[in-house]
């Protein structure tokens, strides 16, 4: 994303494209597929830090990319490689986004109105009726794409898991609009160390600040 994406990103933008992120969240199941589920709900209640790389492809065609991390609960940071200059973090009580190349306050949004709030709990209930309109499997992936419920016209996600193991390794959101954005993640390390001072709003604004 260029520094005009980060200028013109909304609440409404922005919630969407976390959703990506908490696809599951919120999320039921027909009989059929309840036991696919039932394995992606016990994988992301294991997750309890993870690390990678992300390649992100935006509606207009830009790419970009970075790191991510996440310990849960609460905390997750998205940080941009140049020439992006964005920074995403949740802090356990606002998830903000940081400008790094701009002296403007971070766009504050409370975590618990946002998806992340599901995802990043200690445990992810999945026992929401009527997210989840498919379950389906090709070539060795597991794709789950789902809406939420009550605003249905806001857009839907798909998550592709590799099936076997069962391993989180994209997202595809198409916004109200019909936009797709595509999250491509690569060299996922679960069980690390991460320090809590990664996930410090203040802390992404001073750097910023030092710049």
């Amino acid at each position: 994303m260029a520094r005009s994406y980060l200028r013109g990103m909304n609440k409404r933008s922005f919630l969407g494209g976390m959703a990506a992120i908490a696809l599951l969240a919120a999320t039921g199941a027909s009989a059929q597929s309840g036991a696919d589920v039932q394995r992606i709900s016990n994988y992301l209640n294991g997750l309890t830090t993870m690390e990678g790389s992300f390649i992100q492809t935006n509606p207009d065609g830009s790419i970009s990319e970075g790191k991510f991390y996440i310990r849960k609960p609460g905390l997750m940071r998205f940080e941009y490689a140049p020439p992006n200059p964005a920074v995403v973090v949740s802090d356990g009580t606002w998830v903000a986004v940081v400008d790094r190349a701009s002296n403007a306050g971070a766009q504050r949004y409370p975590l618990g109105e946002t998806p992340l709030d599901l995802i990043l709990r200690d445990r992810v209930d999945l026992a929401r009726e009527g997210a989840v309109q498919s379950v389906e499997r090709e070539g060795g992936q597991l794709r789950v794409r789902a809406l939420d419920p009550d605003a249905p016209r806001k857009g839907d996600i798909t998550m592709v898991f590799s099936d076997n193991p069962l391993e989180l390794r994209q997202w595809i959101v198409r916004d109200e609009n019909g936009g797709i954005t595509t999250v491509v993640l690569s060299e996922m390390r679960r069980g690390v160390q991460l320090e809590r001072s990664l996930f410090s709003i203040e802390s992404a604004e001073m750097d910023r600040k030092g710049r």
